[in-house]
């Protein structure tokens, strides 16, 4: 093998880790502010509750589906913790288990009715906001217990407790993808869901369970969020659903199911997060945000679509 095909070949693999050394460096060379320990650790932690979505629509995504309604579950899941702050402990559970409630519905009603995951969880979204302004009256809720708000203000080591949540998440969601059975039938679904059923793998369970996980994340997103802000509100998670699957897609897992994985996930994460940080740094307007995520999101989608051709 010539070294311009390993060369080829190296990219081709390893094309996410060069863009985002190469977003990191022109960063770094743009702005003084932004290779230093405090901006990094304040980009880390401001993108770990939304990036518990990306994760969890991970498993959504990679057996064939899709979840726009985990925005509206990190609202009604931090107002339920919210109002039990007084019990942290009774708040965090409360919260995770509306998350895997929630998850729990769609994945069934998905499987029992048949109908489009786009369309159902688009709807769920907009009635569990209904849900939300219903019991608040629009109104936001910020009598949090102290108590509550330590769980996001504490640190180990001068390490914020919510990167620590969060990396143990990762590495757990990692295992179970790509060293567990679960994983591979995971994939195994996402790829081929008659194929995986004439294997014998449930494939209904396993497509239930993927939408619990992203339940279940999404729940804990709402109490972290609800514990950082101090205050469960009501437009919390506002537009987080596009931001996750935008990740999610823009480190490659294919929108087809069955490619993909957490690692190419944090990657998306934290592509758009350097993206939004460095260009907040170097003074350059909000606006274009959109715009560059929405650029990276086309480029990934067409370059699914063209491997999908090829293979």
């Amino acid at each position: 093998m010539s070294a311009m095909v390993k060369v080829k070949e190296f990219v081709k693999k390893n094309t996410l880790f060069i863009v985002f050394w190469v977003i990191c460096t022109i960063f770094s060379v743009a702005t003084d502010s932004f290779l230093t320990v405090s901006n990094i650790t304040d980009v880390v932690r401001t993108n770990t509750i939304n990036g518990l979505l990306a994760v969890g629509l991970t498993y959504v995504i990679l057996s064939g589906g899709i979840d726009l309604s985990v925005e509206a579950t990190v609202c009604l899941a931090g107002l339920v913790a919210g109002y039990l702050s007084p019990m942290p402990v009774v708040a965090v559970l409360a919260g995770v288990m509306v998350g895997v409630a929630i998850g729990l519905f769609n994945g069934l009603m998905l499987e029992k009715s048949g109908v489009q995951p786009f369309i159902f969880t688009l709807a769920m979204s907009r009635l569990l906001r209904g849900v939300v302004l219903a019991i608040t009256k629009g109104k936001n809720y910020y009598t949090i217990d102290s108590s509550f708000t330590a769980i996001v203000r504490s640190s180990v080591f001068g390490i914020p407790s919510l990167i620590i949540m969060f990396v143990v998440i990762v590495v757990i969601t990692y295992f179970a993808l790509n060293r567990a059975r679960y994983g591979r039938y995971i994939y195994a679904v996402g790829s081929n869901e008659e194929a995986a059923r004439l294997s014998g793998i449930r494939t209904h369970r396993i497509k239930v369970s993927a939408y619990v996980i992203a339940g279940m994340l999404s729940g804990l997103a709402g109490v972290l969020l609800t514990a950082r802000l101090s205050g469960a509100e009501t437009n919390a998670g506002d537009g987080w659903s596009l931001d996750a699957v935008s990740a999610v897609i823009i480190g490659g897992t294919s929108l087809r199911g069955g490619r993909g994985g957490i690692l190419n996930t944090l990657l998306g994460i934290f592509i758009i997060a350097v993206l939004n940080n460095g260009m907040t740094l170097m003074g350059v307007p909000t606006n274009y945000n959109q715009l560059i995520k929405g650029l990276l999101m086309l480029v990934a989608v067409l370059l699914d679509m063209s491997n999908r051709k090829k293979s």
